[in-house]
């Protein structure tokens, strides 16, 4: 007799615990990918201020100006970039348009900005001098607000606490006279 009444208790505790159970794997997955895009977005910032700081410079002799050798080192810090981060803008809209700016901002997409550092300031200076030049910050931001990785769970209604921007930013010295 015990038994019988005892019969639902198993589909009762199920259906309590098991959107508890659904919420935190949600999140798990949520933040995973969160965190996987902040990292991939910071690796394509590194890896693009890595690939000015390569770039060849130009041989003696050559007519390559000043401002054209930084802007093909920009040039080359934003294909590289853009590369490191292929598989979130085939995820959505979130990296901007497909093209570089330049400059630093807080839109969604690639900035390469030229600049002087080592000035003993906190702040970035922007040169269009490249006698000057010895800086290039590259930045790439990607706005999750418009594009999450991961739908929302039951729209605004059931959402986990999620960060509008992620961002990735290096600085990287560079010699426009090697």
């Amino acid at each position: 007799m015990q038994f019988k009444k005892q019969q639902g208790a198993a589909a009762i505790e199920f259906a309590i615990l098991f959107p508890v159970f659904f919420l935190i794997f949600y999140a798990i997955i949520t933040y995973g990918l969160i965190f996987a895009a902040q990292q991939t977005l910071t690796l394509a910032a590194a890896e693009g201020a890595r690939a000015a700081v390569r770039y060849p410079s130009a041989p003696s002799g050559s007519t390559m100006t000043k401002p054209a050798q930084l802007q093909a080192r920009l040039a080359a810090a934003c294909a590289t970039a853009a590369l490191s981060t292929d598989w979130l803008s085939r995820m959505g809209t979130g990296l901007g348009s497909k093209g570089c700016s330049a400059g630093v901002s807080n839109a969604a997409g690639l900035y390469a900005t030229s600049g002087l550092c080592g000035t003993g300031s906190a702040s970035f200076t922007a040169s269009n001098d490249a006698s000057l030049v010895n800086c290039v910050t590259m930045q790439v931001n990607y706005n999750y607000a418009v594009a999450p990785l991961i739908p929302k769970l039951l729209g605004p209604l059931l959402s986990l606490p999620t960060p509008n921007l992620l961002q990735g930013k290096a600085v990287a010295q560079i010699s426009l006279i090697d």
